[in-house]
């Protein structure tokens, strides 16, 4: 089962970083970019039906909807960023036809430092952030090229998430997305359960909880505009959705995102 990743939903400017050790994770997917890099010891990655070993001082760089995996091969230490499509949009929108050939690069020691500074160390500052990604796609840029991306059964799971994506703001359905991109309703339900165990309309409430969740946190607006803007069209079914996925209600979500601060 492929595992969708709705808290890395991508909204503009987000970023989030992780350290781990011995880490491994199954196949997931989500909208924003990620990058990963092995510190010490060696992992296996799978990305967009490829496999790639990774030792250390390698970075790896996962476009937004890959299906990607890792797997530690003993002992080993990583970071991961997970950040959103504008960090890198030139990137970002090649990922819907096209891949990285060999998306692994080597960082040197002084690199490495310029990363753990810039992106991992210095959350406020968006620009330093943005010059380290930047330098990575300037090494990919020169060191691999652009392919067509695999035309395996996960195209249609990618085409499904980009329509959600794009249309998830207003009233959209399994017959709507169906019709949009030729196949019959009935075969897209059956595709996504047997792919993510998940509807088409658990997969649209995800999205908009998420989106929902980062507008709660980030904004002032109310709870019935953000409900309107997540494409709800009553303010009881956002209240109730986002309960059954958050375990709190949006106002209570709110109010321990601020106490948090």
């Amino acid at each position: 089962m492929i595992v969708y990743e709705g808290c890395h939903f991508g909204e503009k400017g987000h970023r989030a970083c992780y350290g781990f050790a011995n880490f491994s994770v199954v196949p997931h997917f989500h909208r924003s970019n990620e990058l990963l890099y092995v510190e010490e010891g060696n992992m296996r990655a799978e990305t967009d039906g490829r496999t790639f070993w990774l030792g250390a001082g390698d970075l790896l760089l996962v476009l937004p909807y890959e299906i990607h995996a890792y797997e530690t091969q003993g002992p080993s230490k990583c970071q991961v960023a997970v950040f959103s499509p504008d960090y890198l949009s030139e990137f970002s929108a090649m990922g819907t036809k096209y891949a990285l050939e060999n998306p692994v690069i080597s960082l040197g020691k002084e690199a490495a430092e310029f990363m753990r500074f810039s992106l991992l160390g210095n959350q406020e500052n968006i620009w330093m952030s943005k010059a380290f990604l930047y330098y990575v796609a300037g090494r990919l840029e020169m060191e691999t090229r652009v392919v067509p991306r695999r035309r395996e059964r996960t195209d249609l799971l990618h085409n499904i998430l980009l329509y959600i994506q794009e249309n998830f703001q207003q009233e959209i359905s399994l017959s709507s997305m169906a019709l949009s991109l030729g196949y019959s309703p009935v075969y897209c339900s059956r595709y996504l359960n047997q792919t993510v165990n998940q509807s088409f309309a658990e997969l649209v409430n995800r999205h908009r909880i998420s989106y929902g969740a980062y507008l709660l946190e980030h904004t002032e607006d109310t709870v019935s505009d953000i409900a309107f803007a997540c494409g709800y069209s009553a303010i009881r079914s956002f209240n109730r959705n986002f309960k059954a996925l958050e375990g709190v209600t949006p106002r209570e979500y709110r109010n321990g995102a601020r106490s948090a601060l």
